[in-house]
């Protein structure tokens, strides 16, 4: 039996292995159908760097960043970057009806990949501590690459301009 000879070599081995099982899965772990039907599966997209949200319509800072969302994934449509909202709502039609007055006030919207959880597969780690939202920031090879719970702070989208070719 091999014996760690420090408590600093026990700490890193420890730390690793802690890491290890907390990090959030991998991008490819996003599929499903979004709430306008389409089908999406991140591992078919490779080389895009995604910034993926999960809110719920009952969180004010959530919907306070809507706006700000929307506003730089319509800057960014030319490049390979998808924007992934994912809605924690218990029930579909909250989502779903939040986003048809969303459309209706403004139809010129660039298009989302928006979910509703219950028809999205993701990894149950992405979730977090429960405090919303929660921003996951993924390189152009479905690695994470930030993690951000609570408002969007400005640092998440120069992450993904980091990010972007």
């Amino acid at each position: 039996m091999h014996h760690l000879r420090s408590p600093a070599a026990l700490l890193a081995v420890l730390l690793g292995v802690l890491l290890g099982l907390c990090a959030p899965a991998a991008a490819s772990g996003l599929s499903g159908t979004t709430l306008d039907g389409r089908a999406y599966n991140s591992a078919e997209r490779k080389g895009r760097v995604l910034l993926v949200v999960l809110w719920r319509t009952d969180c004010a800072v959530c919907l306070s960043k809507m706006p700000e969302l929307r506003a730089n994934a319509q800057g960014w449509q030319d490049q390979p970057f998808d924007l992934l909202t994912v809605s924690l709502d218990a029930e579909r039609d909250d989502t779903a009806q939040y986003e048809r007055t969303s459309r209706q006030l403004n139809p010129r919207l660039a298009p989302l990949w928006s979910f509703w959880h219950g028809q999205a597969q993701l990894p149950a780690d992405w979730r977090g501590s429960g405090r919303l939202p929660v921003t996951l920031v993924f390189d152009g090879q479905g690695r994470l690459a930030a993690r951000h719970e609570g408002r969007v702070p400005a640092e998440a989208w120069n992450q993904v301009a980091d990010l972007l070719p």
